[in-house]
């Protein structure tokens, strides 16, 4: 093993050596070959699932981060708590060589199974480790130059590792002050999107080192209560891990916090004096932009139907199990900074899921804006998205326009077909995801905005990524929560979607759906997924007698009844039939009315059913 670096910031010696002597308790040998340490896809997607937050904000600084150091024969990598590889970004040459020992997504790189390594160290030593060469108790892995460190959560404890491996020389100090960096970058990132968040607080002693890597950060809800801070806001601060204690922002600031909130919320982006105690001095910027979304939100109705009061995500769980994943998965960001993108065919529902994302989350007030990138032409999208100065281009409103980026602010932005979003403007979405500021097509005033994006698209993003129609920096930032819709010929909850379509169609008029009808609803294949069946109802309501109640397979398009490739005999038509009719009296303990009643026909007609069959 190599002497610790003198200038290196961390005593690497003593580390190594335990780490060693826990491998070598752990049984592990220096020649061992590799282990099957490979997730199954399922699994890896879980962990991903799992880590949805920190993937998201983690993948595009990931990226920036190999920008600096590109051409350098390396790899930056995010592991989960368990030591999980998660996501890598590097070069294509390293990969191959990476990929010898297993160094990938989908594989532990936890100490007991890979020996002694930056990413296994760094987490039971819960601090930055640097494994250089021989450091690596495995022999297989001594090629290998490699820092990581902790990324903390902002309720404290280890939420995953950062690490840079290469089989280059690399200089160890240039290295860990990069990661560490962009570490703590992920960990704001972290800590500004709490959910809870009402109030977020910039500040350092001089002016001049706010917006950089120098400053601290706090969030604060909106009674003054601290959430989190980060590690540099602690020092500056002076209180310690404030993830063990949480002072309130009384208890360290003089200036009151009404006088805090009321600056925030007139002039958010001057900077203001903060006083705290013992005489102490920051300039700061405070940001208040959640404190709209926390306002108390009327319940509606329970037996109001959903069409009229918002669907929610609530609402879309009728009992199919992908479905429900689906609502599942996507709770558990509602909310959050994080993207959502929803995959599935066309008409499978996709605009009205992210309308229930919309309406289940703070933003329900805000705006859900839509725009179908498919439906216009490629040269005007960038102006529907930005909006533009009187005058901007040829054929420009004279009054110009919002766009749709700002028209969202405070609510949610909902890209359908991004799919179909011009590579060029690919590049523009992905750098306003990461500035969150908008800028007119024609010039004029950067202006900031704050909204939930939702992204969809008929067609599997990641195989466009492979053809070159679709960027992977831009699919890895929207693709951190991604779901997929099934069609509705896969849906085992077809008929309780077919009732819930026709509450929603008639409101005040009781429509009921007869059993021979509901029969045909479930033999279609429908091609045209839910907004054909919704198109099917519509039209069945439309033919019913101001006196009718029951949708009857007569109210029905007569190319539905005639649809499928093999028409049934006559003899089968009968069979089917039969047993429909039993089924019902049988479900109904005998009553003939109630079961006539369900079919749409009279007592009369359903007892010369049951003697023919």
């Amino acid at each position: 093993m190599k002497k610790a670096d003198p200038n290196s910031p961390i005593p690497a010696e003593e580390a190594i050596r335990r780490s060693w002597e826990r491998c070598a308790a752990n049984g592990l040998r220096n020649n061992e070959h590799l282990p099957d340490g490979i997730l199954p896809r399922s699994s890896l997607a879980d962990r991903l699932e799992g880590n949805a937050r920190l993937v998201a904000y983690a993948q595009p600084i990931m990226e920036h981060l190999h920008q600096q150091i590109a051409r350098s024969s390396s790899t930056i990598l995010l592991a989960d708590d368990a030591g999980m590889i998660l996501r890598a970004v590097g070069d294509a040459d390293f990969a191959e060589r990476a990929a010898r020992v297993a160094l990938q997504p989908g594989v532990s790189w936890a100490e007991c199974t890979m020996g002694t390594n930056a990413i296994g160290t760094a987490l039971a030593e819960q601090r930055p480790m640097a494994v250089i060469g021989t450091d690596h108790f495995l022999e297989r892995n001594r090629f290998l130059t490699c820092v990581a460190t902790p990324i903390h959560g902002p309720a404290g404890g280890v939420l995953g590792i950062l690490d840079i491996s290469t089989s280059a020389q690399l200089s160890q100090i240039h290295a860990q002050a990069l990661i560490q960096t962009t570490a703590e970058i992920i960990e704001n990132r972290l800590i500004e999107s709490l959910p809870e968040a009402a109030v977020t607080i910039r500040f350092h002693p001089q002016a001049e080192a706010l917006a950089s890597p120098l400053e601290g950060l706090a969030v604060f809800n909106e009674a003054g209560e601290m959430l989190a801070c980060n590690r540099r806001g602690e020092t500056l601060l002076g209180i310690g891990d404030s993830r063990k204690e949480r002072p309130a922002f009384s208890r360290i600031f003089e200036t009151r916090w009404t006088t805090l909130l009321d600056h925030a919320l007139s002039s958010s982006l001057r900077p203001t004096l903060l006083c705290a105690h013992g005489g102490r001095e920051f300039a700061a910027r405070v940001q208040a932009g959640r404190l709209q979304a926390l306002r108390p939100v009327a319940a509606s109705a329970p037996d109001m139907p959903a069409a009229r009061r918002g669907v929610t995500l609530e609402d879309l769980d009728l009992g199919d199990q992908t479905v429900a994943s689906a609502v599942r998965r996507a709770r558990r960001i509602v909310g959050l900074d994080i993207p959502l993108l929803i995959q599935g065919e066309t008409g499978t529902g996709k605009e009205v899921f992210a309308q229930a994302f919309h309406h289940s989350s703070p933003r329900r007030d805000g705006p859900f804006v839509a725009i179908n990138c498919a439906a216009i032409p490629a040269n005007l999208i960038e102006a529907e998205l930005f909006g533009y100065r009187a005058g901007a281009y040829t054929g420009a409103r004279g009054e110009g326009a919002r766009g749709k980026l700002r028209e969202a602010h405070g609510g949610t932005l909902f890209l359908d077909e991004i799919g179909d979003m011009p590579l060029r403007l690919q590049a523009v979405l992905l750098r306003v995801l990461e500035t969150r500021r908008v800028t007119p097509l024609g010039g004029g005033p950067e202006e900031a905005i704050d909204l939930a994006l939702v992204c969809a698209s008929h067609r599997p993003l990641k195989t466009l990524c492979e053809t070159g129609e679709f960027r992977p920096d831009l699919y890895f930032r929207l693709s951190a929560m991604s779901l997929a819709l099934p069609t509705l010929r896969e849906r085992s909850d077809i008929e309780a979607l077919a009732r819930r379509i026709l509450r929603d169609e008639s409101p005040d008029r009781p429509l009921r759906l007869a059993a021979a009808t509901l029969d045909v609803i479930r033999r279609h294949q429908w091609p045209g997924n839910i907004r054909e069946l919704k198109n099917v109802l519509r039209l069945a309501t439309a033919m019913l007698g101001p006196d009718e109640a029951t949708i009857t397979p007569d109210h029905l398009p007569h190319d539905l009844i005639d649809a499928g490739e093999t028409r049934p005999t006559t003899q089968s038509l009968r069979a089917a039939e039969t047993r429909l009719v039993e089924e019902t009296v049988a479900r109904h303990a005998g009553n003939i009315s109630a079961a006539a009643r369900e079919l749409g026909i009279t007592r009369t007609t359903l007892y010369r059913k049951l003697r023919r069959g």
